[in-house]
């Protein structure tokens, strides 16, 4: 799954300054695959439903965390709109908030931070979003960064509402995750009007801001 997300990501940032190659056959590729991986899924409900710690959680959570703040750090210095410094830096200290928040709930609850192959994989993908960033010409960088941070808030939104969320234990972190969907849901929107304007500007519409 966090494949075919680094795939759809850059594919689709590509796609948005009109740039195709392979980005854009990765993101075939895994449009392929995609069903062949969600059929056992579907056949098997039950395995879907395997319980995950609270450790395990906020493990995600801190490893997706981790990505905003790499990728905002980058915006801060190569973006060239003074709303996407803006947002940027708005990211930077959200996201860095909230890993201080996570943090305090964990100590507070005594619940440890577990890795799981999700969070590997996550931390595993950060380094190809960034450096795909910072590949990214001086012209198209704001319109790129925007269209990924659609991409990551969207993903991250669902991964909240539908696992996360329904599987945390302690009220506690149900209640800290609750309030970081409402963050997230927000970054989301606030992003998709960027990236709008960003689109209406180059004249170069793309899939991310609908």
């Amino acid at each position: 799954m966090i494949a075919a997300l680094a795939a759809s990501v850059i594919a689709s940032s590509a796609h948005a300054t009109g740039r195709g190659g392979y980005a854009q056959k990765g993101a075939q590729i895994s449009q392929q695959q995609r069903p062949q991986q969600q059929r056992p899924q579907q056949q098997r409900p039950q395995r879907a439903q395997a319980q995950v710690s609270d450790g395990a959680i906020a493990g995600i959570i801190s490893a997706s965390n981790q990505i905003e703040i790499t990728l905002a750090t980058i915006a801060r210095k190569q973006a060239r709109s003074r709303e996407v410094k803006d947002f940027a830096r708005e990211m930077l200290e959200s996201h860095t908030q909230t890993e201080r928040r996570l943090s305090a709930v964990l100590l507070r609850l005594r619940i440890e931070v577990q890795p799981t192959r999700m969070s590997a994989m996550l931390v595993g993908h950060s380094p190809v979003f960034a450096n795909y960033l910072r590949k990214q010409p001086a012209k198209k960088f704001d319109q790129v960064f925007m269209a990924t941070q659609v991409m990551t808030h969207r993903y991250a939104l669902r991964m909240l509402d539908e696992q996360l969320i329904p599987k945390a234990e302690a009220p506690a972190l149900k209640e800290e995750l609750q309030r970081i969907r409402d963050e997230v849901a927000s970054h989301l929107e606030h992003a998709r009007t960027i990236l709008a304007t960003l689109e209406k500007q180059q004249g170069t519409p793309s899939e991310q801001g609908r």
